[in-house]
């Protein structure tokens, strides 16, 4: 990147900003213009995706000023909104913050009835892609690399500048851009663009971005707009998707937004069929659109350019963050809590040779972590355990063979799957038989108990704890009972303890039996947890 974003953007606004005298700009100029901004559009996007951005400002490149960051989002910010409404263009674009905020609810109010947008006008549509466009990556590269713990603290800049991008009037402008139709597949997706350019503008934790939040959500509608945009039939995949990143990522970072959803599916529903009773809420229309990405041809996750997988993994994720747990939240209907455990179940068992199943599958994990305990018998009557002790395998390999020597990435790849199937082996006698034959195969339980049998003749003990062999009696290296019991003694606590806890469950929580299986050196510490032995007192359990 030989120059800085800023001077670049500023480059190619600069034509349009010299020539807007004029109420519309011409054909060849709109081209050019557009050219231009896909352009830098594209470099920024790439080295934004590919994170070297922020290396290489960390040179000479940062020679930007607040001043030129400023006028930079000034301009885009004046293109965008006359671009809407044509009549801007004859105003000075160098007006103060408060004239950009009533100028872009000009814009808004306008955006709804535009002969523009009735239009076939295909130019028009591609220039106002690339504007949304490049304002979304200016607040993600602000966002990303200005605000990066990463870059110099004075281009932290306190008169932040994406404020216009954030305000009231731009907000609106797009949740109506959001929902207007463009005949035919040929013409550029302004309904998409816009949905991404809501995202950039609600995401983060700054106080300018926190509080366009709030307001996108309590003030503007935002919620019902969203949820308007999800229920639209014959749409792209790819603005389904933004979509519904959108909804993902206000659960998370705003939570009350889901009560909000759930009212707004419910008026939009009971608007088009009013003779219906049935109630309707935000985690039923997520798990019809899962269903459809999952079993919708060709048979997912489909070739490379094909994005259901991606959609399948934000919905996942989406419903992860709103917790959907049917004994805490009893208005969530049995039918959709039922369709939603047949879905994880069918993912489950899908090939883990595509990386994007397996990211899927990942989620799934995630999501069983609060599921109902009547999945356990379902997963385990239709083959959901295998895959699932299948991930467990593949996670333990990378942690315990491969070692990341991290904690923290330890803890990630292994501790849900633990947790997850300590649930369900808790939850079901027969997630139990499963589980322990995939852990401690039958073929090699008459080598164990043989073994068993000579320890305890030859180790005569009283109290709970029955045997004292240091070491597991058969645990060869390499197998899946070797990789647990090696977690037992991990640096990382929570590995550590969730690994102990599926071994503890899966011996029937007798202690002879998890020290006849782990060994006594590796089970003392997780003993002294369960009372089971007295510990030193300066032992911390």
């Amino acid at each position: 990147m030989a120059e800085p974003v800023a001077k670049r953007l500023l480059a190619a606004l600069n034509t349009a900003i010299e020539s807007s005298e004029s109420q519309k700009l011409e054909s060849e100029l709109r081209t050019k213009i557009t050219t231009s901004l896909k352009q830098w559009n594209d470099d920024l996007e790439n080295d934004l995706l590919s994170a070297a951005v922020i290396l290489k400002f960390q040179g000479n490149d940062l020679s930007v000023s607040s001043s030129l960051l400023k006028e930079a989002a000034n301009r885009l910010h004046f293109l965008l909104i006359s671009t809407v409404e044509p009549s801007l263009c004859c105003e000075d674009g160098s007006i103060t913050d408060k004239e950009a905020g009533e100028a872009s609810c000009r814009a808004a109010n306008v955006v709804s009835d535009s002969i523009l947008f009735n239009s076939d006008n295909s130019q028009y549509f591609s220039l106002l892609v690339e504007l949304l466009r490049a304002a979304g990556l200016f607040m993600r590269w602000h966002e990303q690399v200005l605000q990066s713990p990463l870059s110099p603290s004075e281009y932290v800049s306190v008169n932040n500048p994406t404020v216009r991008f954030k305000s009231e009037g731009m907000i609106l402008m797009c949740s109506k851009l959001l929902d207007i139709d463009i005949a035919g597949n040929n013409f550029p997706d302004v309904p998409r663009f816009a949905s991404i350019y809501l995202f950039r503008a609600t995401y983060g934790n700054d106080s300018l971005t926190t509080s366009t939040r709030k307001l996108f959500v309590e003030s503007l509608d935002g919620c019902s707009c969203l949820m308007k945009a999800l229920l639209k039939g014959n749409q792209p995949l790819s603005r389904l998707l933004s979509v519904v990143r959108n909804i993902h990522h206000l659960v998370s970072s705003y939570p009350s937004s889901t009560a909000k959803m759930d009212r707004a599916i419910e008026m939009l529903m009971t608007d088009t069929s009013p003779e219906k009773e049935e109630k309707h809420d935000l985690l039923q229309v997520l798990v019809a659109t899962l269903a459809w990405a999952f079993r919708s041809k060709p048979t997912f996750p489909g070739d490379s350019s094909d994005r259901r997988a991606e959609l399948a993994l934000e919905i996942l994720r989406a419903l992860f963050a709103m917790d959907a747990e049917v004994s805490s939240k009893s208005h969530y209907s049995q039918e959709t809590m039922t369709q939603l455990g047949i879905i994880l179940c069918e993912l489950l068992k899908l090939p883990n040779s595509d990386a994007r199943v397996f990211q899927c599958k990942l989620a799934v994990v995630a999501l069983l972590l609060n599921a109902p305990n009547e999945y356990a018998q379902y997963l385990a009557i239709h083959g959901g355990i295998k895959p699932l002790v299948d991930i467990m395998t593949y996670q333990l390999s990378v942690v315990v063979v491969e070692r990341t020597n991290s904690g923290a990435e330890d803890a990630a790849a292994v501790v849900p799957i633990l947790l997850v199937l300590k649930k369900l082996v808790q939850a079901s006698s027969a997630v139990l038989k499963i589980v322990k034959e995939e852990v401690f195969p039958p073929d090699a339980e008459f080598i164990f108990q043989e073994k068993v049998k000579a320890e305890m003749i030859k180790n005569q003990i009283e109290g709970q704890v029955k045997a004292k062999n240091m070491a597991p009696l058969d645990a060869p290296k390499g197998t899946l009972r070797w990789k647990l019991i090696r977690l037992m003694t991990w640096t990382e606590s929570n590995v550590k303890r969730s690994g102990s806890e599926l071994l503890w469950t899966l011996c029937g929580d007798d202690p002879t039996q998890f020290v006849l299986r782990t060994g006594f050196g590796n089970a003392v510490h997780f003993l002294g947890v369960k009372g089971c032995v007295t510990l030193p007192k300066e032992v911390d359990i």
